[in-house]
């Protein structure tokens, strides 16, 4: 229908490891409670092997561990993306079956919202989609080749947004304010 695969956007690096820090800590909580268990404690042995046997025996909690947690960080992480082919992209909006096809015809403009990770794509029928990824240059040579107008401006707003140092800063900084203020007891009643 849209012709052979260009290019597939990916993840944005840093989501990726937010990702990952969740996983991680959802399985050391898996394995720390899995020593709390009856079942477990009556073996009376504590070690990593111990747990895997355990989890064998009872694989309920594992399952679920694997269909709650692991399945979709693999799934958001490395397998959903946009992808582009020769006569429009396919938009992936969270699950398989939610994805919408869009023709280049179909597309007004674009306008850059990161320089290098985030473009906004806006359609003849008012829907917008935003397109996260790490190289956002390829998103763009795709776009202009389908000769869809573009604006690389970014407005004062998203310089702001975009700057992550500045937004981090406020952001411990205005905890750094409330903290002092708090042990300085202005909030005390």
């Amino acid at each position: 229908m849209l012709g052979k695969k260009l290019y597939k956007t990916s993840m944005v690096n840093i989501f990726r490891l937010g990702i990952f820090a969740i996983v991680v800590f959802f399985l050391n909580d898996f394995y720390l409670d899995t020593f709390t268990y009856e079942n477990f404690q009556a073996g009376g042995r504590f070690k990593i092997l111990d747990v895997f046997n355990y989890h064998y025996r009872y694989p309920a909690e594992l399952i679920t561990f694997f269909c709650l947690i692991l399945i979709p960080a693999i799934y958001y992480s490395f397998i959903r993306g946009v992808k582009f082919c020769e006569k429009g992209f396919i938009y992936n909006r969270g699950l398989p079956f939610f994805n919408k096809a869009v023709l280049y015809s179909d597309i007004k403009t674009y306008k850059l919202l990161h320089p290098n990770k985030a473009i906004s794509i806006h359609s003849k029928s008012g829907d917008v989609f935003v397109i996260a990824d790490n190289t956002a240059e390829r998103v763009i040579a795709i776009l202009d080749q389908h000769h869809i107008q573009g604006d690389l401006a970014q407005d004062d707003y998203v310089r702001l947004i975009s700057n992550y140092r500045k937004f981090l800063l406020m952001v411990i900084g205005f905890t750094l304010f409330v903290f002092v203020l708090k042990k300085i007891g202005l909030f005390n009643n």
